[in-house]
C-alpha cells in the first residue's frame, strides 16, 4: 500500500465509516425504537437501560416463559432491546402459540426518571392484545 493510499484511508476512510455507522444507529433509534444502548451506544447515557424496561403478561410469569424455551428467551429479549410493533406482535404470537389460552395481553412498559423532581415512574411503550381465532 502506498503512502498516499494509507493517509487517504487514515484520513477519509476511518471518519467516513464512524459517520455511516453513526448514521445508522440514529436511524435505528428514530425509526425503530432501537434502544439508544445498543448499535454504538450514542445517547446511551439519555435514557435507562433497556435492561430495566418491564415485560407484562397478565397471569403469566415471564420468568417461567424463558426458563428452558431459548426462542421464547430470544424473542422476549428483542422486544427489550427494540419496543416497537413488530416485535410486540412477533412475542405476542410466539407467547399465544406456546401457551394453552384463547387470548393474550403482552405489555412492555419503560423506566422514566423525571429529573426537574426526581420521580422514578414507568410509561407503557407498547401493548397488544391478540386471540387465537384470529378476531
Amino acid at each position: 500500500m502506498t503512502k498516499t493510499t494509507k493517509e487517504f484511508l487514515l484520513k477519509y476512510g476511518i471518519p467516513s465509516l464512524a459517520i455511516i455507522v453513526v448514521v445508522i444507529q440514529l436511524f435505528l433509534v428514530n425509526t425503530k425504537e432501537l434502544s439508544r444502548w445498543k448499535g454504538g451506544g450514542y445517547g446511551m447515557y439519555t435514557e435507562i437501560h433497556y435492561f430495566y424496561n418491564q415485560i407484562y403478561i397478565p397471569g403469566m410469569s415471564v420468568d417461567s416463559l424463558v426458563k428452558d424455551n431459548s426462542e421464547m428467551k430470544f424473542t422476549l429479549g428483542h422486544l427489550m432491546v427494540m419496543p416497537n410493533e413488530t416485535n410486540l406482535k412477533k412475542a405476542a404470537e410466539l407467547v399465544l402459540k406456546t401457551s394453552k389460552k384463547d387470548s393474550i395481553d403482552v405489555q412492555i412498559w419503560k423506566p422514566i426518571v423525571n429529573s426537574e423532581n426526581g420521580i422514578y415512574t414507568r410509561v407503557l411503550a407498547g401493548e397488544i392484545h391478540l386471540n387465537k381465532s384470529g378476531l
